[in-house]
């Protein structure tokens, strides 16, 4: 079976960002976006992953992406809430979200463990996602149109010692990238160097700990399975006045969504 995982928010924020103009074009190039990932990897089951709040993360490191500032757009929160009513109600598609834990980690549990028999392909620009590339797991650029290939050292020790500073994720102090490679390509040489600096170790394993996906329990889970409303679909994006999907392109549209609203396996 050939499952697709969508990173809702990073696609949704590259629909902000896309062309257009209006009361809708979030929403637009959404589907839009969407549309093309269906086409792209026909898959027999698509979940859109929603984010929740990343507590773990934030126990290990109460500065974690504290240096992103709140998104103060009425526009987006609100077209953000009618995409994901329109997901939950009519799409065919599994919305999923765990209250206490991030987009990411939700995504590595269904791919490693609820999906780990299938063909999984995620659809991201977030480069943590790497550290689960694997025989049966790939991970789609949307930007750079190709799929991302797996690190040449261990991912999750690399960036540990590297840092994020996207996340606010500091890694090991005075470690460049030809520093990080030297000691992720070897345990040992990595566990020699982290035994001499405590604090050095300390870094480390905090790193780690935010980076590494996390397991995600089952409870608390909120997943909704919607059937495909094909007239209910045309009648929202007819109320939005998106002339170039309702037209000649709509029958594509029924044909991508029933082929890709297969039942999720939580």
């Amino acid at each position: 079976m050939k499952v697709l995982l969508v990173d809702t928010h990073n696609m949704l924020h590259r629909a902000r960002f896309g062309f257009g103009d209006g009361d809708h074009k979030i929403y637009f190039n959404f589907f839009r976006m969407l549309m093309g990932e269906l086409k792209r990897h026909t898959p027999d089951i698509v979940y859109v992953v929603d984010e929740g709040r990343p507590t773990k993360s934030l126990e290990l490191l109460e500065t974690y992406k504290g240096n992103r500032e709140k998104l103060k757009d009425p526009q987006f929160h609100r077209e953000k809430k009618e995409v994901f009513e329109t997901i939950k109600t009519i799409s065919g598609f599994t919305y999923i979200r765990h209250p206490d834990f991030e987009c990411d980690d939700v995504i590595g549990q269904l791919a490693s463990c609820v999906h780990k028999a299938d063909d999984v392909t995620i659809i991201s620009t977030d480069s943590d996602f790497i550290q689960l590339i694997s025989e049966n797991v790939n991970v789609w650029h949307p930007q750079k149109k190709k799929f991302l290939e797996n690190w040449h050292v261990d991912y999750v020790t690399w960036k540990a010692l590297r840092g994020d500073p996207t996340d606010n994720v500091s890694g090991v102090s005075g470690i460049g990238p030809k520093r990080a490679d030297v000691l992720a390509a070897d345990d040992k040489t990595l566990e020699n160097f982290l035994e001499k600096d405590p604090i050095k170790r300390e870094q480390f394993e905090i790193s780690r700990g935010v980076i590494q996906l996390k397991e995600v329990p089952k409870d608390k889970m909120e997943v909704v399975q919607s059937d495909f409303i094909a007239d209910k679909l045309f009648n929202e994006f007819s109320n939005r006045q998106f002339k170039t999907m309702i037209g000649n392109a709509w029958p594509k549209w029924v044909e991508q969504f029933s082929k890709s609203g297969g039942k999720h396996a939580i």
